[in-house]
């Protein structure tokens, strides 16, 4: 699972035929500079899931770990459990911005 969204991250947004809210790459990087899309980002990759007919886990949240600014982003991404919501997996996402 951690892999399918480590993927979502590196793959520009819209760029899969399969699953139109497949790829978040290019949404990442704009919220960097604008912390709004941050929300924006995580419904998108709720709806990509849903839309993979993955159920058993959501997106919770969205953090970025670098300081406003840098030249590399650096994302923590936590998904947990629809069953066991105290059953939390995450990873980091590094990208550069534009």
């Amino acid at each position: 699972m951690l892999a399918l969204v480590r993927t979502m991250a590196n793959t520009p947004h819209g760029s899969w035929a399969g699953c139109r809210e497949f790829g978040l790459r290019d949404l990442l990087e704009q919220g960097s500079t604008r912390a709004e899309k941050i929300q924006a980002v995580l419904e998108n990759m709720n709806r990509a899931l849903d839309d993979l007919g993955i159920v058993a886990f959501r997106v919770e949240s969205i953090t970025r770990e670098s300081p406003p600014g840098s030249e590399i982003s650096q994302w923590v991404v936590t998904l947990a459990s629809t069953a066991d919501p105290t059953k939390t997996y995450s990873f980091e996402w590094n990208g550069k911005t534009q």
